[in-house]
């Protein structure tokens, strides 16, 4: 509760308030950080706490979308709790009445009060099961910086900014690679294993006026994503995520056996134990390679989305939830690749992407069955699809399967019967029935 109350208060503006909150709550500054330093750390915290509630409000409302308890009314005022509005800040104190208890109401709230306590007693159980732990910071890695805490200056061969340290009047001069315009709020980044430093410049894109049209992706491990019209995007992914996954493989059955030998010889021969534990078995030069792997694979995904959208610059992007696409594949090796699937990294660039492109977000769209019904007359069949082949058994269409979800998850953008949170089952029976009634047997 006290995170919520700190997250309201710095919502609200109210300065004074949330300092003195922080105060009350033991947030006092320490290892006498300059009140400069403070405040940023400060800043820092709070933008956790913002990403931790967001994600976990977002996960509360699919809850409480796939609820099969609770009427459609009381979904309604759950919804309206947690709503946030396209521009501007997210109302706060609903989310406060449901931890204080306080019965707030709208002029389309409809439940009684009895629903409307077990609507927020729901709420806040769930919140508190989503929530878990405090969110943690590797606050040894990186730290922010505002313009009078560094000074850039530079000299014949190279440019360097001194940093300010914990000691007054003392300042850490970091060399930097190349000449930049530096100004502003900086992030510094620590990167113990390359014993270097980042420098994160903080700048505004440049925005591209909305493009005409809509499009769908249907996004893969052989390559970043298939489009509506055919086209796969960066099949090199594909490639990379096939080489990372069979080096690690490899990798793990050769260390493997060096744990057993390794077992073996530590009564036996402990000296070779030790020597087998120190040059064979070191985990440096594999997170090297894994970091490698992760740019590779960051740098095949931008420019995926470099592509589609200097080629398509659609207005509405449809694409698939793929954030339950865990566990174990068909074959080994599939399983390995997607469970290295960089999830994180295309949403992250998704979302940069459709801010400078002025792609308006509507959200994922339900995929079931996508790959497997007929775009052109509707029948819903697993075996439609045989590998990435689809032909319908009942019309003959043929296309790439990939294709096909892409122009399913395009159909279903305005699809008012098949939302995001609508149960699988209850999809297949929606595509049936239109089937159906669309007079084919």
């Amino acid at each position: 509760m006290e995170y919520a109350r700190i997250k309201y208060l710095h919502y609200l503006g109210d300065k004074r308030a949330l300092r003195d909150e922080l105060v009350s709550r033991g947030f006092t500054s320490p290892f006498g950080l300059s009140a400069r330093m403070w405040k940023l750390c400060l800043e820092d915290a709070l933008f956790t706490l913002e990403r931790q509630w967001e994600a976990a409000i977002e996960t509360v409302r699919g809850l409480v979308a796939r609820h099969g308890g609770l009427t459609d009314e009381e979904k309604r005022y759950a919804f309206w709790l947690l709503y946030k509005p396209e521009k501007g800040s997210r109302p706060w104190e609903r989310v406060q009445a449901i931890f204080t208890g306080e019965d707030v109401t709208g002029g389309q709230v409809k439940p009684d009060e009895a629903d409307r306590l077990r609507v927020r007693n729901y709420l806040r159980r769930a919140l508190r099961r989503v929530l878990g732990k405090r969110p943690r910071v590797k606050k040894a890695r990186s730290f922010v910086v505002d313009p009078q805490m560094y000074r850039v200056f530079s000299t014949e061969k190279r440019q360097y900014i001194a940093v300010s340290t914990l000691t007054p009047g003392e300042r850490v001069v970091v060399p930097l690679a190349g000449v930049h315009a530096v100004k502003g709020n900086l992030r510094l980044v620590l990167l113990p294993d390359e014993r270097a430093v980042e420098v994160h410049i903080s700048c505004e894109p440049a925005v591209f006026l909305p493009g005409d049209g809509e499009a769908g992706i249907d996004l893969g491990v052989t390559e970043v994503f298939t489009d509506d019209t055919g086209r796969k995007y960066r099949p090199e992914y594909g490639e990379a995520l096939k080489e990372i996954s069979d080096y690690l493989l490899d990798k793990s059955r050769k260390r493997q056996k060096l744990w057993a030998l390794y077992r073996e010889n530590l009564e036996r021969d402990p000296a070779k134990a030790r020597r087998i534990r120190k040059h064979n078995l070191g985990v440096l030069k594999q997170r090297e390679r894994c970091r490698r792997f992760r740019r590779r694979c960051e740098n095949e995904v931008n420019r995926a989305f470099n592509e589609f959208l200097k080629a398509r610059r659609p207005r509405v992007v449809a694409y698939e939830d793929l954030s339950r696409l865990r566990g174990k594949a068909k074959s080994r090796g599939l399983s390995r690749r997607v469970s290295m699937w960089q999830r994180s990294i295309i949403r992250e660039r998704m979302g940069f992407k459709w801010f400078v492109y002025s792609v308006e977000d509507p959200g994922p769209v339900n995929a079931a069955y996508s790959s497997q019904t007929c775009p052109v007359c509707g029948w819903p069949d697993p075996q439609n699809r045989s590998g990435d082949t689809f032909r319908c058994r009942k019309c003959g269409f043929t296309a790439d399967a990939d294709q096909v979800a892409a122009m399913n998850l395009k159909a279903r953008l305005h699809d008012e019967e098949i939302t995001r949170y609508t149960p699988r089952s209850k999809v297949k029976e929606i595509l049936l029935r239109r089937y159906s009634g669309n007079g084919a047997v």
